[in-house]
């Protein structure tokens, strides 16, 4: 059976449920366990039924520059690289 570990339980939720979990003579995980499924069966049969938080918001979308614009006036200068060439890292030969 899956185990469900949950963190940073408020301290009143966690006193309430060690209160209900000692009325019932149960333990505090089988008291947890009941109450979600109870809370479950209430809210949504499934949880695929359960409606979206909010209607998608889908924008156009936007094109990185395909370059980076130079300074107006400066002309653009050539820098000449030594070999070896640095091999790309995303050929799948190069390695």
């Amino acid at each position: 059976m899956p185990t469900l570990v949950l963190n940073d339980v408020p301290v009143p939720l966690y006193d309430q449920i060690q209160r209900l979990a000692l009325a019932r003579q149960r333990t505090p995980a089988d008291t947890a366990v009941e109450v979600l499924e109870t809370a479950f069966r209430a809210k949504a049969p499934t949880l695929t039924d359960a409606p979206l938080p909010q209607e998608p918001y889908l924008t156009e979308e936007i094109c990185a520059p395909c370059s980076i614009p130079r300074p107006e006036g400066k002309p653009a200068r050539t820098v000449r690289v030594e070999k070896p060439l640095p091999t790309p890292h995303d050929l799948p030969d190069a390695e």
